[in-house]
């Protein structure tokens, strides 16, 4: 299955500073365009449970009066509406402006062959371009525990769970959540065996951190606020644990969230991040 992503350009006549909470701005837009074509297809999808088949970028300014957005989409009849949807008009109404759309562009990633070019690289830096939350359970259970919970929890009772924010660069929580999205709409199989287990053994580790701080960013439709981080964070694959195996698959995960985001609030921009450098020791 391939990773479709669609950018749309657009001009102003009013020079704005759209900020992190564009995101929650561009949601709506996106279920009025895709309701406006499929009422049922957009139900389907704003009723989805699960991780989204879609992420949403914030608004970002490229030049006075210049912007532009992106739509990530795993699902290709979703990449075909919204691109009929935006075709079919000069201009959108956002943030109580209109916008004229000067350009639509898209481009289609084959998980295959980014799975073919992965790399077990040993060094990351990544810069978090938008809010970055991670949900984490507690107590906490690490992964490859949960069978043999699960199967526990059956016999006595399933206990509530406890969930909480943590606006921090947790790499164990980070590639979960892309593993998570893999395992849910790649369709093919990592290739990796005791990855979950390697991970949770300290597989990947922070190793640095530049300009990180936390936003406080408020969805006025909802009543609710959310916190993430934004900056610079560099991760390593200690050598006393390398696999080459598990190292090419979290050179695909973190390729593939580049375009998908990750954490929570995809949908809304959140969770947006580039990969600045990758190195180290590659196969020959």
């Amino acid at each position: 299955m391939p990773i479709d992503v669609i950018g749309v350009l657009l001009r102003t006549e009013n020079n704005i500073n759209p900020g992190y909470s564009s995101g929650f701005q561009l949601r709506g837009l996106f279920y009025r365009m895709l309701g406006s074509l499929d009422p049922e297809f957009s139900e389907r999808i704003h009723e989805f449970r699960g991780l989204a088949p879609f992420s949403i970028s914030p608004l970002m300014k490229l030049d006075p009066r210049t912007y532009m957005f992106r739509v990530t989409s795993y699902l290709t009849r979703l990449s075909s509406v919204l691109i009929e949807s935006f075709s079919m008009g000069d201009e959108i109404r956002l943030m109580d402006r209109r916008f004229r759309i000067v350009e639509i562009s898209f481009k289609r990633l084959e998980l295959e062959k980014l799975m073919e070019d992965s790399r077990p690289h040993r060094k990351y830096e990544l810069e978090f371009l938008s809010p970055t939350c991670f949900r984490r359970p507690y107590p906490y259970i690490p992964l490859h525990y949960l069978g043999f919970f699960a199967r526990l929890m059956k016999m006595v009772g399933r206990p509530k769970s406890h969930y909480r924010f943590l606006p921090l660069p947790d790499p164990i929580l980070m590639l979960r959540n892309l593993r998570r999205q893999w395992e849910q709409y790649a369709g093919m199989s990592l290739k990796v065996r005791g990855f979950a287990r390697w991970l949770e053994e300290g597989g990947v580790a922070v190793s640095g951190v530049d300009g990180v701080k936390t936003h406080r960013i408020v969805n006025r439709v909802r009543g609710r606020f959310f916190v993430g981080f934004t900056g610079r964070v560099r991760l390593s694959l200690p050598g006393d644990v390398f696999r080459e195996d598990a190292a090419r698959t979290v050179d695909l995960l973190l390729r593939v969230g580049e375009e998908t985001q990750v954490g929570i609030n995809r949908t809304a921009g959140f969770g947006m991040y580039r990969i600045l450098r990758a190195a180290g020791h590659e196969a020959s």
